[in-house]
This record gives structure tokens, C-alpha cells and sequence, in this order.
């Protein structure tokens, strides 16, 4: 059972070997707060991170490839599920997608757990440094095409890299202007 907590929390969800982690660490201005792992699927468990006694960020296990054995991918499936829809204090959610990949089946089954939620969400397009402006233009345009059907439950796009540190600075203003909108 997940302890309870006052502070508004930020979920970042995604594919297994999205970036995760490194994304995580690169908004947080840390090197280890998030595990990196070149294995994919080693986050098994929800981690929540107290940001200076203001904040949660939430580690959700990732989802898709991972080399563990389907019961174990079923148990996370489950897990992940339960924590978006039945989480009170989740403010957003951040669902992480590979630049380079582009959204796939399983990204669009975690949107439609994020829409039973009603949660607000944004994407977050990962090691976009990876990929030439024409890549990152027909992701964002195929993004932006599939989430009409979502306006209500999404705001932003970002590309990010945190390897350069692009896009992490609007991630953390989102972050900071929804905690100041979420005061009690």
C-alpha cells in the first residue's frame, strides 16, 4: 500500500527504456534520485520522490517491452491503473514517449487509462537530440492529431533531452505553476 500524502504528486509514466529515469533526474537537477538501467522494466514498484517538502514525483513502473514474465506484467499493468484512477492527490500526469519511436499500441492503451482517470496529462517526447527537426515536426503533428479526441485531459507537448537539457526547464515551470494553482 502507497503511503498517503498532502503534497500534490506528478506521475511520469511510460514505455519501458523510454528515459524515464534520466528524464526524472534531469528535472530534479540530480544524478541518482531515479535508477537508470539499460535493462528495460527494472522499475517494478511505484517510487514516490518528496521534492523540498513541497511536491511528489511519482516513478510509475514502465510498460511494453520488458523481459518479465507476463504475470509480472499484468501485476503492473494493474498497479499503474489503480494508482492513476484512484490517486486524489495526483495533480498531472506525464506520459513519456520515445522520440525516435513514436507512440504505439501500448501508449495509446496508458492514454486511455489516463482518460478513465479524467487527470490532466502532457506528453513528454524523449532523446529527441536523437532525432533531426523533421522527426520531431511529424511526431508532434501525429501527437496533436491523435489527442483532439483528449482536449480536455491534455495541455503540452514537450521535447526534451537529457542528455542537452532541452525541454526540461518548461517541464519544471509546468510542475511549478501547477503546484501554485493546487494550494490549498
Amino acid at each position: 500500500m502507497m503511503p498517503y500524502s498532502n503534497f500534490s504528486e506528478f506521475a511520469f509514466v511510460g514505455r519501458s527504456n523510454v528515459g524515464k529515469s534520466s528524464i526524472l533526474n534531469a528535472i530534479t537537477k540530480t544524478k541518482n534520485l531515479a535508477k537508470t538501467s539499460k535493462t528495460p522494466g527494472r522499475t517494478q514498484l511505484i517510487n514516490l520522490f518528496e521534492i523540498s517538502k513541497l511536491i511528489n514525483i511519482v516513478d510509475l513502473p514502465g510498460y511494453g517491452y520488458a523481459k518479465v514474465p507476463l504475470i509480472i506484467k499484468e501485476k503492473l499493468s494493474y498497479l499503474i491503473e489503480s494508482y492513476l484512477i484512484s490517486r486524489s492527490n495526483l495533480t498531472k500526469i506525464f506520459l513519456l514517449i520515445d522520440c525516435k519511436v513514436g507512440i504505439k499500441n501500448s501508449d495509446l492503451d496508458m492514454i486511455d487509462y489516463i482518460k478513465i482517470s479524467e487527470k490532466e496529462f502532457s506528453i513528454i517526447l524523449t532523446k529527441s537530440d536523437k532525432c533531426s527537426i523533421n522527426i520531431k515536426n511529424q511526431q508532434i503533428k501525429n501527437i496533436n492529431s491523435l489527442l483532439k479526441v483528449f482536449e480536455k485531459n491534455s495541455l503540452n507537448i514537450h521535447l526534451t533531452s537529457s542528455k542537452n537539457h532541452e525541454g526540461i526547464t518548461d517541464i519544471q515551470k509546468e510542475i511549478f505553476n501547477l503546484k501554485k494553482t493546487n494550494e490549498i
